[in-house]
């Protein structure tokens, strides 16, 4: 049977595609040797268009609206700007939701349109092109460590890996973000809390990788601009210990960081990529069937997020909770723990 898997490996040779969320320009060809912050590929998204009902933000009638109005027509904008005001014992303000140009006014409305945006996409490792796609991206491949998140919020970033915590079940807290943290991705155990990202913003920190994070959380996460993944998702989980451990022999190192999922067109999972100094590495092959020695993760239940190795491949069926029998194996947290789940409750550690 398929079982799924994560990569969590010190050494091999990765291959990142590095795709234009749209058509576009491909600046690099194959062979090229590429900086992690050399431009690639760019792309121009067409201005896009807003109509702010100012009227309804004030709570006017539109005749009324005009003498609020604190722009006119043809006048360029920024995003955050104040539109329109009323005064009084009920003052309201309405801000401009873009950076762009005020192109119509009338009946207690604006027309807003966009600067047309330059897209730039960026290596974000060092390596060799090795696959131009016309009008779309690249492929660059590079040697080092591969860490592999289950949730990531659509950011983009590249540092020194700093440690802050040691042990996984421990989260990211403010009082562990210092000045040192400047330029730094952030390493912790399980989660992280409104106060730690905003420390982490004012000290300009790169990145994060943390265990999981909160539903409460992800609003917030995604209006931040450095990355943050989560190598088990979404929840209060402790990093898995395999990868942990992983993480902290990395600690130092520069690393690069996509917090970007994929959809159904172009599936993608969040990771971190640490650059080594070397040449030759494996490759990966996640088909090769499971064995003992192998290492795993498990994903559901009372052992949710502890990671093992596979001690042995049971031979009969065990039965679950809900009285279905399955095939299972054996796996040893330590010498002296090892549990028995079924082999549709794990995913393989490479």
């Amino acid at each position: 049977m398929f079982i799924p898997y994560t990569v969590a490996n010190p050494l091999l040779t990765v291959r990142i595609p590095r795709l234009l969320p749209q058509r576009g320009q491909v600046l690099v060809r194959a062979g090229d040797s590429v900086a992690p912050s050399q431009i690639v590929a760019q792309a121009v998204r067409p201005a896009d268009f807003r109509i702010v009902e100012v009227a309804q933000e004030l709570d006017l009638s539109a005749r009324n609206t005009p003498s609020c109005l604190k722009v006119e027509r043809g006048q360029a904008i920024q995003e955050g700007e104040v539109l329109a005001a009323r005064g009084g014992l009920t003052s309201r303000v309405c801000y401009s939701p873009l950076t762009g140009t005020v192109i119509g006014v009338g009946r207690g409305r604006l027309l807003l349109e966009a600067q047309a945006e330059v897209i730039r996409l960026a290596a974000l490792v060092p390596g060799y092109v090795v696959e131009s796609r016309d009008g779309s991206g690249v492929v660059v491949e590079t040697v080092g460590a591969l860490i592999q998140a289950f949730w990531g919020n659509g950011r983009e970033g590249y540092g020194v890996l700093r440690m802050l915590v040691r042990d996984p079940r421990h989260p990211i807290r403010a009082s562990h973000i210092n000045a040192s943290a400047q330029g730094t991705v952030l390493i912790g155990g399980s989660t992280v809390d409104e106060e730690s990202i905003a420390q982490a913003i004012e000290l300009q920190v790169r990145g994060m990788i943390v265990g999981s994070v909160l539903p409460s959380m992800i609003p917030r996460l995604r209006k931040t601009r450095f990355p943050v993944i989560a190598t088990e998702g979404i929840g209060n989980l402790p990093m898995s210990m395999a990868l942990f451990e992983l993480l902290r022999s990395l600690d130092g190192r520069e690393a690069a960081v996509s917090a970007r999922i994929g959809d159904r067109w172009q599936p993608m999972r969040p990771y971190a990529v640490v650059p080594m100094p070397t040449h030759a590495a494996p490759k990966l092959n996640p088909d090769l069937p499971l064995k003992a020695g192998d290492r795993v993760r498990i994903l559901g239940g009372e052992y949710r997020a502890r990671s093992g190795t596979v001690s042995r491949l049971l031979e009969g069926l065990i039965q679950v909770e809900t009285g279905a029998r399955l095939p299972g194996i054996e796996i040893a947290f330590s010498e002296s723990e090892r549990v028995q789940v079924p082999q549709t409750n794990i995913e393989r550690l490479l």
